[in-house]
């Protein structure tokens, strides 16, 4: 990541000391700041700060890194799905999974990701990343809608210790038994002052523009909010029961119109075939896989209203969280 044209030696956020001594005191984000210590290398215009700057830069890229990583995470487990669901790798039709809110919100993800994805990661410089952060608009709604998502009950399921994992997967620094700890990364709302006051100070941004890019970053924390949703029907429409034998008992995978074809399948008395008949048997379960999986394809591109798709599925109202994988 390039370092700004004129080089600023210490960070733009002044979170006070006792907001930084209670998010220190978590062990998930103590856990990260772990991984993290191993890429502390500075580049050559912030390689001279004085010591104190360094520090508080990794810090404040350590913060940036746990707001950004659940977000990422939850664009990857959307995206797979996606792809499951469309039965297509082409990036620009990953979109037409979802409907609504979620649509506005993956698309936008899609973007800034794509553009970003070097900064999202923490990548390179401590001090770049962190400066980075007031660069563009896109940035600073990023950074504000990460934020409320992180004290969101909805979405606290996300922040189960995806950062740690993924930075163990990507990096070996052995942080897997850590992640089977179920660590949780704490709420961050301490950024948000913080981030205010720094756009305050700045000469281009200033104190104007805060309460547009609260509005907009809400805006894409809601549809946020609506992508996790949208995953878990993703989730059950997709899965497969390959391998496993029919259960007389309703699945929520499968429309209605779909058990009349399973109901006769299963009539008739039992008796002793030959290896013909087996191999023909075998062809018309491929076969009536088959069909079952392109009709979940076409009722996953189906624009039905939830509320109607969950009485067709004889689903029930409820809660539930994101993990990502």
């Amino acid at each position: 990541m390039d370092a700004p044209s004129a080089v600023e030696d210490t960070s733009p956020f002044e979170i006070p000391h006792d907001q930084l001594e209670s998010l220190s005191a978590s062990p998930g984000f103590r856990v990260l700041r772990s991984c993290l210590s191993h890429h502390a290398c500075f580049c050559s215009h912030h390689r001279h700060v004085a010591q104190t700057s360094k520090e508080e830069f990794l810090l404040h890229r350590d913060i940036l890194h746990a707001l950004a990583m659940p977000v990422v995470e939850l664009y990857k487990r959307a995206s797979a799905l996606a792809r499951a669901a469309l039965c297509t790798n082409a990036s620009e039709d990953l979109e037409l999974a979802f409907a609504g809110d979620a649509r506005g919100a993956f698309l936008w993800l899609q973007c800034f990701l794509g553009e970003e994805w070097e900064w999202v990661q923490t990548k390179g410089c401590p001090a770049c990343v962190t400066l980075a952060t007031m660069s563009t608009e896109s940035h600073i709604r990023f950074v504000i809608a990460a934020s409320y998502l992180s004290s969101s009950p909805s979405y606290r399921g996300t922040t189960a210790s995806p950062t740690a994992r993924a930075r163990s997967k990507e990096d070996d620094h052995g942080l897997q038994q850590d992640a089977d700890t179920s660590l949780e990364l704490p709420p961050i709302p301490q950024i948000l002052p913080a981030l205010r006051e720094a756009l305050g100070r700045d000469e281009f941004w200033g104190s104007g523009h805060w309460s547009y890019l609260v509005e907009r970053a809400t805006l894409l924390s809601t549809g946020i909010e609506a992508l996790v949703v949208s995953c878990f029907d993703l989730e059950a429409l997709v899965a497969s029961p390959t391998g496993r034998k029919p259960a007389a008992s309703r699945s929520v995978t499968m429309p209605a119109v779909l058990h009349p074809l399973r109901a006769q399948e299963q009539k008739g008395v039992k008796m002793k075939t030959s290896k013909l008949a087996n191999r023909q048997l075998r062809m018309k379960a491929e076969e009536m896989e088959l069909m079952r999986r392109c009709a979940l394809q076409v009722w996953a591109r189906a624009a039905v209203p939830s509320k109607l798709r969950n009485e067709i599925l004889g689903r029930t109202e409820r809660r539930r969280s994101l993990t990502c994988p």
